[in-house]
């Protein structure tokens, strides 16, 4: 209840109003002649004695405290986050909140890719966790990544990393190597990890023949965990690798480094996710090459069920959904040479490459893609050619 002040006249002729001076009296008594043996005391005295026990405790034993089953706000977090001790000796207060919103940011926002509202993939799987606490170069590739998010987003940023952003690269190359002296170090998820940011950081940046390095050593890792039937029993690190992949492919113009070396199938590996169809969706022309045809059906498909799946709250199984990824990236991929003889086939066959980038991306930064960008002009030139030549000849 809000204390409301009256100013008192010193005067003996001025009367106060009725019950002021009650009111003046309890306010000025208060605390005094209390009775120690009183009811109202011993209930403050034990309400004291508890407010002090608890106190001790929180102070002796921190880590018994009982779990919110709800998530702190930020600042609080980031205030707990100060007293723990990442691995690496250069983790400073800034550095540290990095971390916290590195994490606190792809597990909440999911913004590697808008699919993850409608696939059940995590973009950061859980042990990684565990790797602040205990890798100081995957500590330091995380904040390279994180310095180099806040160099995009600086109004006028030049295009050249910042000198955080290159202090932590430089660490996390030099920790790498060192680990690299070791004949088992691709048994080691932690330093795939770190080569994944690596590769992604020199894509982002244009630095096609680092990035180039980084994707050969991940592709020499993955092969010597099994290759394909590695990569099968981890879809999420899958799908993060198959993205990767097409982005380097798409903007340099070289093959992808996991492109399977054949096509086991040519046939539609979807069935429709619901009938009727709508009624407005678009059939193939019959002269299409069939292969093309079926990953155009195949590419459909899936986003009719991913889009009908959203409208339930319903999230596919990321291992059937990278089975059926995979397999579109690769046929459209093999199908490259083999309709250019159509122009019009080509240039869908590159769109649907271009709309699966649309499952990727990097925060604060677009990527140009300037390969497929050129590809893309040089067939729709060549369509909208043929399609005037057509028209001469009907004229």
């Amino acid at each position: 209840m809000p204390t409301t002040f009256e100013f008192v006249i010193a005067d003996p002729a001025t009367n106060l109003k009725p019950g002021r001076s009650l009111q003046i009296r309890s306010r000025c008594m208060q605390g005094k002649n209390k009775r120690e043996d009183s009811r109202r005391s011993q209930q403050e005295k034990r309400r004291r004695a508890k407010q002090e026990q608890e106190q001790q405790l929180a102070t002796q034993q921190p880590e018994k405290r009982t779990a919110s089953p709800y998530l702190a706000p930020p600042d609080s977090l980031l205030s707990e986050l100060a007293l723990v001790r990442f691995a690496g000796p250069d983790i400073d207060a800034e550095a540290k909140a990095l971390l916290f919103k590195a994490y606190a940011h792809n597990i909440a926002n999911q913004a590697l890719t808008p699919l993850d509202r409608c696939v059940d993939f995590d973009c950061i799987e859980s042990e990684s966790f565990e790797w602040l606490f205990a890798d100081t170069a995957f500590v330091h590739s995380v904040l390279c990544s994180s310095y180099a998010i806040n160099d995009f987003v600086v109004p006028g940023w030049d295009g050249q990393p910042g000198r955080k952003t290159v202090f932590h690269l430089r660490e996390t190359l030099a920790l790498l190597q060192a680990k690299l002296q070791d004949e088992f170090v691709y048994q080691d998820d932690s330093v795939l990890y770190v080569v994944i940011n690596l590769a992604m950081l020199a894509a982002v940046f244009g630095e096609w023949a680092t990035a180039a390095t980084h994707f050969r050593g991940l592709h020499r890792i993955v092969q010597l965990r099994g290759d394909l039937e590695f990569l099968r029993s981890r879809p999420k690190l899958h799908f993060k690798l198959d993205r990767i992949d097409l982005l380097w492919s798409l903007s340099s113009g070289k093959k992808p480094f996991f492109l399977p070396p054949t096509v086991s199938s040519w046939d539609t590996m979807i069935l429709a996710p619901y009938l009727p169809l709508p009624a407005d969706l678009y059939q193939p022309p019959s002269d299409w090459d069939y292969r093309l045809a079926n990953v155009f059906q195949d590419l459909q498909y899936l986003s009719l069920r991913i889009n009908r799946n959203a409208l339930k709250h319903v999230r596919y199984n990321p291992v059937c959904f990278q089975a059926v990824l995979t397999s579109l990236q690769a046929r459209l991929m093999h199908l490259s040479g083999a309709l250019d003889s159509s122009p019009v086939q080509e240039l869908v066959r590159l769109t649907m490459l271009a709309f699966m980038t649309t499952m990727f991306k990097v925060p604060g930064r677009t990527i140009p893609y300037g390969w497929v960008v050129k590809q893309l002009g040089r067939a729709y030139a060549e369509v909208s050619a043929s399609s005037a030549f057509e028209q001469d000849q009907e004229t």
